[in-house]
């Protein structure tokens, strides 16, 4: 069902002790019936504000939705929160922003000793609330993140069930004020239209953020953010428009993907052409609703209890202009009052903390999702919706929702301790008869500062003076250089490479031409920047005729930017990338676009290369080898990170075997690598399995050349 999974994140024996195989574990291990409980439990707390009748009190519209929430989250996850203690509590410790909550939740009860109206039984319930719809949420993230995924799916799609009815209903309700003002209102906790769009609002940006493949779940979710959309248009909430604006308009500059890129593009469109057709006119019009008076009035009253505040569960009136204000109408202000400056600049710590690693970790579908509600949040909460220290409520669903999200993503894809750099690598350089240039890529591989524990020559059906130069240089190579070879059957890199890929002994493999001379620090770039569920994407320039007969003549490469190359082919690096800066190439490597996929400059995890059957053999003649490679590895889950300013490496020039239009879709090659896009193939038939299997059976295609 989902395009982006976060397989990456748990990948590789660094991850098995981790938290997230813990958990993936423990939910895994749950009888089906509690584990689809914990799930429904889950899903109601997001969706049942929307669902549920209001309440028999005006002042608690909420009581039937928190009364069942006591049968349906709370009882289970009471249970599963005291079996998982361990670890939960492991996580809460190891994670910034879980020191933060506990800190922030232990003020928030200890404030409740000189709070005027507070009662501690009654805010240690919502502080038991939070604390394990947040561990048990990441949990799930860590340990099932398809399952948190088709969980928020689901959700997204039922409050838009819920904002549905709530449309069709509202012309024949005759006890709603809102009639009045004409904006619509939903049912329980969200009988009022400023309530009911923050809520349904937040549905339609993670619903934005969500990649599903099945037709008919994707035609569900265009249906629901449609839904969703209208109401919240027809609310007439002028923050919630200026949050979801805002909220698209950096995920159009951040998101990673292009598909995401598009519908926020599409979405500002839409709200381009609403602001034109009145939009702006209806937001002037309304004024600054009070907002100036309500921050004057709540700057007086943290100025009398400025560091301890008024103390949790207590009540408070902003009055001015002739109206009364239960509450501040501002995150900041609201803490401020309550808890005092010091607890109101620790949640804003802690905030950050979860922008943070929204921002770090936007390349995962989740991290999307936190992302654009972070955006959200940090807007609406300017103008409205403050209460975050209560029982579930609208507030949940976009602050403690993103706070479970970052905890659950610390958890899973960075845990403390886990190693980044492979232990073993190979240098896996592919030639064809041309010994003189093979020459100097492999001087240049011996003269590395971190040399690679095996170089692997894979000859496409060179002659015999390839054989010779390799068994020549094995005999001084500083490490074990091994020479696997086939018959010349014409230009077959798919199948020449997975013969050295499934020859190969370490745990990483580093791809290379072999017409590149290398930088003396290649292959320990590679290595700084390796990181499981992910490969590497580097280039070359091009260095001149006059330079590269300098280089084969045993010059010394020159890299930098007035190096003699020509940085303006298509298929070589800019001028700007010609010189070293790994400070600069780990930003880069962040970065959603990269470049041209090459496999002259390619790395990757060897046990990733096996999941998807290596090079697609049936891929012969010159060009798209590597950008299918690189489409199935994505299909897997292995994203591509960019190199530059690092891995620096001279391309020798010679006459290309490539066609005159490389990227012609009537080829055969690009035929493969479009349908590997279009269809999604993960594992292509022919591929490195068949050499594996020869090889474990005694057949061998190395040539006699080995150690060092």
């Amino acid at each position: 069902m989902w395009k982006d999974s976060l397989k990456d994140t748990v990948h590789g024996e660094a991850r098995e002790a981790g938290l997230a195989a813990q958990f993936k574990r423990h939910w895994l291990a749950l009888p089906a019936w509690l584990r689809l409980w914990m799930l429904l439990g889950l899903g109601w707390l997001l969706v049942g504000m929307a669902a549920t009748p209001s309440g028999p009190k005006v002042w608690n519209p909420g009581k039937y939705y928190h009364d069942s929430l006591i049968a349906l989250f709370l009882l289970p996850a009471a249970w599963l929160a005291w079996s998982w203690r361990r670890p939960l509590v492991r996580g809460l410790l190891e994670a910034r922003e879980g020191k933060l909550l506990l800190v922030f939740l232990a003020w928030a009860l200890l404030s409740v000793t000189w709070a005027r109206h507070g009662k501690f039984g009654d805010d240690a319930t919502v502080v038991f609330y939070v604390l394990t719809f947040v561990t048990l949420m990441a949990s799930l993230v860590a340990g099932q993140p398809r399952r948190a995924q088709t969980l928020l799916y689901w959700a997204g799609a039922g409050l838009a069930l819920a904002a549905l009815v709530s449309m069709a209903v509202f012309p024949l309700r005759v006890d709603s004020t809102w009639q009045e003002q004409d904006r619509l209102v939903g049912f329980g906790t969200l009988d009022n239209p400023n309530l009911a769009a923050f809520a349904f609002g937040a549905a339609s940006v993670w619903l934005l953020q969500l990649s599903v493949r099945g037709r008919w779940q994707r035609v569900l979710q265009i249906g629901a953010i449609v839904v969703l959309m209208t109401f919240v248009l027809l609310t007439f909430t002028r923050s919630i428009w200026l949050a979801l604006i805002a909220t698209q308009a950096v995920m159009l500059l951040a998101a990673p993907h292009r598909h995401i890129r598009r519908r926020a593009a599409a979405m500002l469109g839409v709200a381009a052409v609403i602001i034109a057709l009145g939009g702006w006119q209806y937001m002037k019009e309304r004024g600054l609703s009070y907002r100036p008076e309500i921050l004057q009035q709540s700057l007086a009253m943290i100025g009398k209890h400025p560091w301890l505040g008024l103390g949790m569960g207590s009540h408070y009136d902003i009055v001015g202009e002739g109206q009364t204000w239960e509450h501040s109408h501002n995150i900041l202000s609201h803490l401020a009052i309550l808890l005092g400056v010091p607890a109101m600049l620790l949640w804003s710590v802690l905030w950050l903390v979860v922008g943070w690693r929204a921002w770090r970790y936007r390349h995962v579908m989740l991290g999307r999702i936190m992302l654009a509600l972070w955006i959200y949040a940090s807007v609406a909460w300017q103008f409205d919706a403050p209460q975050l220290l209560r029982r579930p409520d609208v507030e949940w669903l976009f602050g403690w929702l993103p706070v479970a999200l970052g905890l659950g993503l610390s958890w899973s894809i960075r845990p403390r301790g886990a190693r980044v750099a492979p232990r073993s690598v190979t240098l896996l350089v592919l030639t064809y008869n041309w010994p003189e240039a093979l020459e100097r890529v492999l001087a240049s591989a011996a003269a590395q500062r971190r040399l690679p524990d095996e170089v692997m020559v894979a000859d496409d059906g060179s002659g015999p003076a390839t054989r010779a130069l390799v068994e020549r240089m094995a005999r001084d190579f500083p490490v074990p250089l091994r020479h696997v070879w086939q018959e010349d059957l014409g230009f077959r890199a798919s199948r020449c490479r997975n013969l050295g890929i499934a020859a190969s002994r370490a745990e990483y493999v580093v791809m290379i031409d072999g017409d590149m001379v290398l930088h003396r620090d290649f292959i320990a770039d590679h290595l700084a920047l390796a990181e499981r569920g992910h490969f590497l994407q580097g280039g070359r320039f091009k260095s001149s005729d006059k330079e590269s007969r300098r280089l084969l003549a045993g010059g010394r490469p020159v890299f930098a930017p007035w190096a003699d190359a020509d940085f303006n082919v298509f298929d070589g690096i800019k001028r700007l990338y010609a010189f070293r800066s790994l400070s600069l190439a780990r930003w880069k490597s962040r970065a959603r676009s990269g470049g041209r996929v090459m496999s002259c400059n390619m790395s990757c995890w060897r046990d990733d290369l096996l999941r998807v059957n290596g090079f697609d053999e049936q891929m012969e003649g010159y060009g798209a080898e590597d950008r299918e490679l690189a489409a199935r590895l994505g299909n897997a889950g292995v994203r591509r990170r960019a190199l530059k300013w690092a891995a620096l490496a001279a391309h020798l020039e010679h006459r290309s075997r490539a066609q005159e239009e490389v990227d012609d879709p009537a080829l055969p090659n690009n035929q493969v690598y479009l349908r590997t896009v279009r269809e999604h193939i993960v594992r292509c038939e022919q591929g490195i399995d068949v050499h594996l299997a020869a090889m474990a059976a005694g057949q061998s295609f190395e040539l006699s050349a080995v150690a060092g």
